[in-house]
């Protein structure tokens, strides 16, 4: 892999450079531990899965000079003071090696990484809507907002491996059954808003937002319009790992547009507290409290 971070259960995504990794950990143990032999081992957490990682190549004189760039590669064991080894949790992580992969799609029950999950939906949900909204060109209002967390409760979407740290904007839709966009409010700079733009059915409004125009119809009847997600390509290319999905929009009965395939952002929570300014939106937080905790 090419990226690590620093501690479990945080959304962090830092690639793997001399520089970045220095900064970051400040060669300081847990991370840097010196052999009896003088030789040193570099230690980090894997961004998906919480597991440990070792860092290799990361200086020329720690593994010669065969690695054009330092890379991330599962520890399979324990690093004392960082973080325990889950071999199940490695078995599902997208950066495993791919011979030896297993597929359980549910977590243990109380298991660290779907806590840490669940957490980050509750205190950040006014940043995961925010991603969303960056992500998907879909503004998330009250309704549609309570109604994603109250499915994404009752269906413990945070026990599942496939939900990560990376994901939890996309997860609050995806295998959710499909959504109406008719009266929704989408970012006027955003793919969804120019392809819904090329619709006869569709009319865009203008609202009192600069950002945004609400979805509506040319006709007087009754205008079927949804959106769902569906998988999208998540190859590896060497030790880089790229996740997407598809947003696709039905109208009518039919394909409106072709899927529309969307990169997720492994920096979405940093992303969204600089676009945000450090201003908090406490009427999606008091949402996602009384929802997650009632």
């Amino acid at each position: 892999m090419d990226v690590f971070k620093t501690r479990v259960g945080t959304v962090e995504s830092i690639m793997i450079t001399p520089e970045s990794y220095m900064a970051a950990t400040e060669l300081r143990r847990p991370y840097a531990v010196q052999h009896a032999d003088g030789r040193y081992s570099f230690y980090a957490v894997c961004p998906l899965c919480d597991n440990p990682i070792s860092i290799v190549g990361l200086f020329k004189s720690q593994e010669g000079s065969r690695y054009r760039r330092p890379f991330g590669k599962h520890h399979p064991g324990d690093v004392q003071g960082l973080c325990a080894y889950d071999e199940d949790a490695y078995m599902n992580c997208p950066y495993a090696n791919p011979s030896r992969k297993r597929r359980s799609r549910i977590r243990p029950p109380k298991n660290p990484t779907s806590l840490a999950i669940w957490r980050h939906m509750r205190d950040e949900f006014d940043h995961v809507a925010h991603a969303w909204e960056t992500w998907s060109g879909i503004h998330l209002g009250p309704k549609l907002a309570g109604s994603a967390l109250q499915r994404w409760r009752a269906n413990k979407v945070w026990n599942y491996y496939g939900a990560t740290y990376r994901n939890l904007p996309q997860m609050l839709f995806y295998g959710a059954p499909a959504q109406n966009l008719v009266k929704t409010y989408v970012v006027r700079s955003s793919p969804l808003r120019d392809a819904l733009d090329s619709l006869p059915e569709v009319r865009l409004a203008p609202t009192p937002s600069p950002r945004y125009e609400q979805v509506d119809k040319t006709g007087t009847g009754f205008l079927s319009l949804d959106f769902h997600l569906t998988p999208g390509r998540s190859p590896r290319d060497g030790h880089h790992f790229t996740e997407t999905f598809r947003l696709r929009v039905i109208c009518e009965g039919r394909e409106a547009f072709p899927d529309l395939e969307l990169e997720t952002d492994p920096q979405w929570l940093n992303h969204a507290r600089r676009d945000m300014g450090g201003r908090r939106d406490r009427r999606l937080l008091d949402l996602a409290r009384n929802v997650l905790d009632g």
